[in-house]
């Protein structure tokens, strides 16, 4: 019999999101962005919206980081859709999507 997880459980959701930080914090940006892909394909069949617009987010930042900046602003984007639907204007978590979103299409651009 299979004792494992289903990979949309909130405690796997957990695990590997703290994994995929510590890869980006550890600069391995392709590795943590490989992480949270995984999780936006276990997140997208769920109701864990505030989950997934986070990953999102983090998606974005890892794109960024990887100098993807079209795939970038298309996570960041999509994050900060969610997050304004999710949360009141000011909140920290659409202001941080906001700035990675500007900083990126300053680097996209060059300026």
């Amino acid at each position: 019999e299979n004792n494992s997880l289903p990979s949309t459980h909130p405690n796997v959701i957990a695990v590997l999101m703290a994994l995929a930080r510590i890869a980006y914090d550890q600069k391995k940006y392709y590795e943590s962005l490989q992480m949270w892909r995984r999780l936006h394909d276990s997140l997208t069949q769920t109701s864990q919206t505030e989950e997934l617009a986070a990953v999102c987010h983090n998606m974005g930042a890892c794109y960024a980081k990887l100098s993807n900046f079209d795939a970038a602003e298309e996570a960041l984007t999509q994050s900060l859709r969610m997050n304004t639907a999710l949360y009141a204007k000011g909140d920290t978590r659409i202001a941080m999507t906001e700035q990675v979103l500007h900083q990126t299409r300053q680097l996209k651009f060059g300026h």
